[in-house]
């Protein structure tokens, strides 16, 4: 590809840290409808069988695959990409480019807008800075399917710092063609582009060239690029000041190896937490619980038991839960690690195999009347800053500390390397 705007020659890095690439698309002839064919990345799907009913060539048989009599899960996704590659279901696209997505979506009645774009980048662990901790079992199904398939199937998230907005207008200004255009299950409409505009590429890289890069979601698929020691992967990049971001918070769902009493467990906080008990009285608590830890002056969480499904409580921190000196500031104030380190692990000695994580309050609250589960803690969320100031002091979050919504689809694009 070649760059005429004498400005941009001028500047133009013969080994920029975003590119263009030719991503492997779908043959929108041979698969009908793409709103069939895409699915959530596979830490936040629930039943894959939902997806391979939707289509013959939905993406969850790459994403998370299902084994077969003949093949594991990841020989099986290895086949059919090779059977969609050579059948045309799948392709690369006409050059390289960079793809800009945006998604328009509501939450709590409000309406955003997404916008952000799909490049290679160069990884470079002082420029692509994460926040959150990984886990040994994620990491090791994700590098199994990567290697197995040398592909990317979903997208590493990220955030970048654009408060002139300089980025975002040049999404909004470049010369687009239109891809894909169509609303997914959850009522969010997905637009789907590729800038046609050398100049506009070329633009974009310088922009992005000095900026670091802040991991929102993917940290397992990160690292795994890493340990096979790749030199660029794909990334979902967009503005952390731009009004469509949206982080939702993780709540923690427990279910108890050996039994243990809601008396015993708020003894074990008496000193440290302040408790305030409140009536669960109709389908309006979840909401009130909401808005309680969200407006709290000092960090708050709300819990609700097995023991005692007629109340729920307020947990404030009303003497600082890490005395250590050595942990940093930055980690001292986090909601979330006082909820799950601080709170959990250390005073309550909950295990990590105990916990589990959902970003959806409701459910969580059937598990506990149903009996499924013992215990449902429920936090604020975390806010962009945070994620950023973790990242700047090279620290981590625990596990599942933010959830961006809306999550990035998989099936739009896809990356092969060599």
């Amino acid at each position: 590809m070649t760059f005429a705007d004498p400005y941009v020659n001028k500047l133009y890095m013969p080994e920029p840290s975003t590119q263009p690439f030719k991503g492997i698309l779908f043959d929108r002839e041979k698969i009908g409808d793409i709103a069939s064919c895409v699915c959530p990345p596979y830490d936040v799907v629930t039943d894959p069988r939902t997806y391979y009913q939707r289509s013959p060539f939905n993406a969850i048989r790459l994403e998370l695959p299902m084994p077969c009599p003949s093949m594991d899960k990841y020989t099986a996704a290895k086949h059919t990409m090779g059977t969609w590659l050579r059948d045309g279901i799948l392709g690369p696209d006409k050059e390289k480019t960079i793809y800009v997505y945006e998604q328009e979506f509501t939450v709590d009645g409000m309406d955003y807008l997404r916008r952000g774009f799909i490049a290679l980048n160069r990884l470079r662990k002082d420029r692509i800075l994460t926040h959150e901790e990984t886990r040994k079992k994620a990491k090791e199904d994700r590098e199994r399917l990567i290697t197995t398939l040398k592909a990317f199937t979903s997208l590493v998230f990220g955030l970048y710092e654009d408060k002139e907005q300089e980025i975002e207008n040049l999404l909004i200004e470049s010369v687009k063609e239109k891809i894909y255009d169509f609303v997914d299950e959850q009522s969010i409409r997905n637009r789907f582009y590729r800038i046609t505009s050398p100049r506009d590429i070329n633009k974009l890289m310088i922009l992005m060239e000095t900026r670091n890069i802040y991991v929102a979601d993917g940290h397992h698929r990160l690292d795994v690029s890493y340990r096979l020691g790749l030199q660029h992967i794909p990334l979902y990049l967009t503005s952390m000041h731009s009004s469509g971001i949206v982080i939702l918070p993780y709540h923690r769902i427990i279910r108890f190896k050996q039994e243990r009493t809601l008396a015993q467990l708020l003894t074990r906080l008496d000193n440290i937490i302040a408790i305030e008990k409140h009536p669960y009285k109709d389908d309006n608590s979840p909401k009130k619980i909401e808005q309680a830890i969200s407006a709290a002056a000092k960090p708050s969480f709300a819990l609700y038991s097995r023991n005692d499904p007629s109340n729920f409580y307020i947990l404030t921190e009303k003497i600082p839960v890490y005395t250590d000196p050595s942990v940093p500031e930055t980690l001292r104030k986090l909601k979330v690690g006082i909820l799950h380190t601080g709170i959990l692990k250390n005073l309550l000695k909950i295990e990590d195999e105990e916990i589990s994580f959902t970003q959806d309050l409701y459910p969580s609250i059937e598990r506990i009347k149903e009996g499924t589960a013992d215990l449902a803690v429920f936090l604020p969320p975390t806010m962009v800053e945070e994620v950023k100031d973790v990242a700047d002091h090279g620290l981590y979050m625990p596990p599942k500390s933010t959830f961006f919504y809306p999550k990035i689809l998989t099936g739009l694009v896809f990356h092969k390397y060599e």
